[in-house]
């Protein structure tokens, strides 16, 4: 699959959407993707938004757009195979550490086999956008051992996104590859609006809303795989 890499962009992708769409987001608990989810149900281009997830999203409340699945474990991934159909786009938002993970092998079987599993179940639905956060440097041909964590965390996200890009068909992908994300972005901080203002940080409503975007607009070219490369091209992507 060509890809294409952008370190700014000066105009937008394409056209915004004319019809409604739907989505499936995975990560919906996340920083990001509860960010993400916010978004999509306030936006009158979305009728139906699909999350799966371990525990409910929205603090368990229901929304008329959301189609909230709730499972025990990703082990019974598998059984949710038919609500993945009549969707347009598909979200990752799966982000963890090493830490909370459990171990180098557990922070694996997150970011790359879950992430695997779930480009599966999209493509094998035909959903046709695939859309994922990433990270910068990011490469799946990298050298790493599992004593070492930032090769093995560089290699990792590199082999997330071949989930998308190499793995499956699907006709359009975006990868995001932020640098360093503001998870709480508190205003009144002078420390974070100064990261803020000059991309050394990026508020994650941003990053959520550049995902969103950026799945509502028409290619306006044959290029159908972006990489948006860094906190100032994705910013950008949604300020033109």
């Amino acid at each position: 699959m060509d890809i294409i890499k952008k370190e700014l962009f000066a105009h937008p992708r394409g056209d915004i959407i004319s019809h409604k769409k739907r989505a499936l987001v995975i990560g919906a608990t996340g920083a990001t993707g509860a960010q993400l989810l916010s978004l999509l149900l306030e936006s009158n281009n979305w009728d139906k938004i699909t999350t799966i997830t371990r525990k409910p999203v929205l603090n368990g409340e229901n929304h008329k757009k959301l189609n909230q699945i709730v499972i025990d474990s990703f082990d019974n991934l598998n059984q949710t195979a038919e609500s993945w159909l009549g969707h347009d786009s598909f979200f990752n938002c799966i982000g963890t550490t090493r830490k909370i993970a459990g171990g180098a092998k557990q922070f694996v079987d997150i970011e790359f086999g879950l992430s695997l599993k779930c480009a599966e179940l999209a493509s094998k639905a035909n959903i046709p956008n695939a859309s994922l956060i990433s990270a910068g440097g990011a490469n799946a041909n990298a050298w790493a051992v599992d004593w070492i964590h930032p090769l093995l965390y560089t290699k990792t996200i590199g082999m997330k996104e071949e989930t998308l890009t190499k793995h499956f068909g699907f006709d359009n992908v975006s990868i995001f590859r932020p640098g360093m994300l503001i998870r709480k972005y508190n205003e009144h901080s002078r420390m974070q609006k100064f990261f803020d203002s000059t991309n050394l940080g990026l508020p994650v409503k941003t990053l959520a809303a550049a995902l969103k975007r950026d799945a509502e607009v028409i290619s306006e070219n044959s290029i159908k795989s972006f990489i948006y490369l860094g906190n100032k091209c994705i910013k950008s992507s949604i300020l033109t």
